[in-house]
């Protein structure tokens, strides 16, 4: 009996083991693999390889060890019935990877918030989640430098607000104030055309990804073209909104590109008009 649990337990031993270098192999290929893959892509593929060598060894073990099991089969019910009341959050955190995995709410690589937590997905397991936090208000599309990893028995008591959900594509949201005193009418009409010159290259890409999300669930999404509206802020301020979609890996860039452009081209006839009064005049 000693030597067949000894046997047992050096077959469970070299599986784990060779399994482990399995997968740490398929996540060093997949890193390094001179494919055209995007770092989502990558991360994804990671984390799936790692879900199913997880479930391999699991069930490679239940393989090993099911007859030494059987024998205690009363006694190991009575255990696992004592642990489920022990172990309350255990149990939620699988409850709530299931809810995640059957209402796809998200997958590794998407931008979400749930709670305070927000963040990009870089990898997720049966028991929790790990998001690259990402800032808020200025910082809205930068990373904090800090990794957040939370239990899955979260999905069960807070809404998952997902921001990626066009996948390669995201919804930008620019906010540009400007006071009624002013030309208001021709910073819409500039902060528009910017944004429609910056969004030509990838308009029909973004288009086809809208289009598949409708055909898909079926519902009728705005415009992928970017479109400006408008909101007073006081009675001397109007804020101008422009919404638009930009690529995920693209957003911060795109957000201070526009920014950049159309303050170039509000402050040139500004400053035309400053220059030309304080031009020197001949008196005649």
């Amino acid at each position: 009996m000693e030597q067949f649990l000894t046997t047992k337990f050096i077959a469970t031993v070299v599986l784990v083991v060779l399994l482990m270098g399995i997968r740490y192999g398929i996540a060093r290929y997949i890193r390094r693999a001179p494919r055209n893959w995007t770092s989502q892509q990558r991360l994804k593929w990671i984390g799936t390889s790692r879900i199913l060598v997880s479930v391999i060894v699991l069930m490679g073990v239940i393989y090993l060890w099911g007859e030494t099991i059987q024998g205690f089969a009363v006694s190991v019910f009575a255990i696992a019935f004592a642990i489920v009341f022990s172990v309350k959050e255990l149990c939620m955190c699988f409850n709530g990877s299931l809810v995640r995995f059957r209402g796809k709410s998200f997958e590794v690589g998407d931008r979400i918030q749930i709670g305070m937590i927000r963040g990009d997905v870089i990898e997720t397991t049966l028991l929790s989640t790990t998001v690259q936090e990402v800032g808020k208000g200025a910082a809205n599309h930068q990373y904090t430098g800090r990794m957040i990893t939370f239990p899955n028995n979260l999905f069960l008591i807070e809404a998952v607000y997902n921001e990626s959900f066009l996948e390669n594509f995201h919804l930008l949201h620019i906010e540009v104030p400007v006071k009624i005193s002013e030309d208001w009418q021709e910073a819409k009409k500039l902060l528009l055309q910017v944004a429609q010159e910056e969004m030509m290259p990838f308009l029909e890409q973004a288009k086809r990804s809208v289009r598949g999300f409708e055909r898909r669930l079926g519902l009728e999404m705005p415009s992928s073209e970017p479109y400006v509206t408008m909101q007073m802020s006081g009675p001397d301020q109007i804020i101008l909104h422009l919404r638009m979609a930009s690529p995920s890996h693209l957003k911060e860039r795109l957000e201070q590109v526009i920014l950049s452009r159309y303050l170039e081209k509000r402050a040139t006839p500004q400053l035309r008009a400053l220059k030309a009064s304080q031009e020197p005049r001949l008196n005649v």
